[in-house]
């Protein structure tokens, strides 16, 4: 069996609230729509994490959040470290994945655009709540497949 990797950029945000530093900023309505639709096309694919690697921001955490309404409760790994990450910070989370799991790393581009160019060696646009399905055949990651919002209408 095969280690698989979840790379998702956290649904849209809010900018109403200029008081709020950027690590504060809350999701706003289209990103508290997109989701859960994202979760519920990923669990209808059987894509369902094992457990979460997340930044510690408040639209990654509540992205989560509404991907367990879908998914229900998982181990979560909250990392301040996925804040502004570095594409090796990403690289290790991917590389903990054991065989057989499948793992999400919830987090923010530019870093989830550079880690999946990294990785296929293609560019894939990563918008808000978009999510790219990557698995591991013969000791190499592929993209599989990645879900953007509004390719799911």
């Amino acid at each position: 069996m095969s280690r698989r990797v979840l790379i998702m950029r956290h649904a849209k945000s809010s900018w109403k609230n200029k008081a709020l530093t950027d690590h504060q900023r809350p999701l706003n309505k289209r990103g508290r729509s997109d989701a859960p639709r994202i979760a519920a096309a990923l669990k209808e694919m059987d894509w369902i994490p094992d457990r979460v690697f997340v930044s510690d921001s408040q639209r990654t955490l509540e992205t989560l959040a509404l991907l367990q309404t879908e998914f229900g409760e998982l181990p979560v790994q909250t990392m301040e470290e996925l804040y502004h990450p570095t594409t090796a910070t990403i690289h290790a989370c991917i590389e903990s994945a054991k065989k057989g799991e499948t793992v999400l790393v919830l987090s923010h581009n530019p870093a989830t655009e550079l880690v999946l160019y990294e990785i296929t060696k293609q560019f894939h646009r990563m918008p808000a709540a978009a999510c790219a399905l990557l698995i591991e055949q013969n000791g190499q990651w592929h993209c599989q497949h990645i879900l953007r919002p509004k390719e799911l209408d």
